[in-house]
């Protein structure tokens, strides 16, 4: 099955943030030389892989914190919301990263192109444009409408960004390969996912100024989604075998693993200043759905009809923003309340 964030090429677009001949190339990622392929393809498949520059100016610190153990709770009742497409005009796939009060933010792609950021406010769509760059994606919000992401610039490199009013600042992982911004809560603590010199891929919390890498204990590959007001960060981790888990790092630096129920795999992506969370699972047929977890359990949510769903936040009002893919196949961004 071809799934929205595939089809959208969030692999590609910061996967390189590459050109339009590049995109077209075909969705797998993979490690380069003989390491085995760090994300497989689902509805919201985020393997930001890239090559870029990094920053000489700002230290880097790391942080080492035990794990706790993983936490597996039965379902609980479901939660009905109902659903709208949030589709770019004339874009062949969009999907929603995030939204405040007043404007939504994600990413677009017309057949053939690179991906575009974009953001929706008053009904009304208008491209985001890092200067220099050749795509984008908008990957978070917050309150005050400030924005962060990660963009391509003119020599295929790729930068995270925070556009603040139209004031763009780039930012990069101290001797990364490639960093992305992908959370920002009402602080402007920013959390992403940044590549070492080996093509390693970790998380990140960047704060004024200062990076912290986020690395859930043993994982082979560690992504930051998601920050709460707290500085509570969101995440997905990978084994050894490759299968995915969702987590949340605590503010004072306790891992929580999460695993949907009997699921093959679990991404956590967002998550509010409640305690939700909001991701995608995979069941036992291989088919894709998205969760919202709170510490009374679990919710299934699933566009109605859909052939796979993902959700990328859940934001204090309880909506939720993501993606979902139609019976033909194709990508739309969805917001549900």
């Amino acid at each position: 099955m071809k799934h929205p964030l595939q089809t959208i090429l969030l692999d590609a677009i910061v996967v390189g943030l590459l050109t339009a001949s590049q995109l077209v190339a075909g969705p797998a990622i993979h490690a380069q030389n003989n390491q085995a392929p760090r994300q497989k393809q689902h509805v919201l498949s985020f393997d930001y892989i890239a090559m870029l520059k990094s920053s000489q100016n700002s230290a880097a610190r790391t942080i080492t914190i035990p794990a706790s153990s993983s936490i597996t709770l039965q379902t609980s009742s479901p939660k009905t919301y109902s659903f709208a497409s949030a589709d770019y005009p004339g874009a062949t796939f969009s999907e929603v990263f995030d939204e405040n009060a007043s404007t939504i933010v994600g990413a677009f792609q017309f057949s053939g192109g690179a991906a575009e950021a974009f953001t929706l406010k008053g009904g009304s769509y208008e491209l985001l444009v890092p200067p220099n760059s050749i795509a984008a994606l908008a990957g978070g919000i917050n309150a005050a409408g400030v924005i962060v992401g990660g963009y391509g610039d003119l020599e295929n490199n790729v930068h995270g960004f925070i556009d603040n009013g139209g004031t763009f600042t780039s930012f990069d992982f101290p001797g990364a390969s490639q960093t992305v911004g992908l959370g920002i809560n009402a602080s402007g603590e920013v959390a992403g996912q940044y590549d070492d010199s080996s093509g390693n891929l970790h998380g990140f919390l960047y704060n004024a100024g200062i990076f912290t890498s986020v690395d859930f204990p043993g994982a082979s590959t560690t992504s930051a989604y998601g920050i709460d007001t707290a500085g509570d960060i969101s995440g997905t981790w990978t084994d050894s075998s490759n299968v995915s888990h969702g987590f949340v790092l605590s503010a004072g630096g306790s891992f929580t693993q999460l695993d949907f129920p009997e699921a093959t795999e679990t991404t956590a992506f967002g998550l509010n200043d409640f305690g939700q969370v909001a991701g995608q699972y995979v069941d036992s047929a291989s088919l894709d759905h998205g969760f919202i977890y709170s510490k009374s359990g679990w919710n299934t949510v699933d566009v109605p009809a859909a052939a796979g769903t993902g959700l990328l936040r859940i934001e204090n009002n309880r909506h939720i923003v993501g993606a979902y893919t139609d019976s033909l196949t194709e990508s739309h961004g969805l917001t549900g309340h």
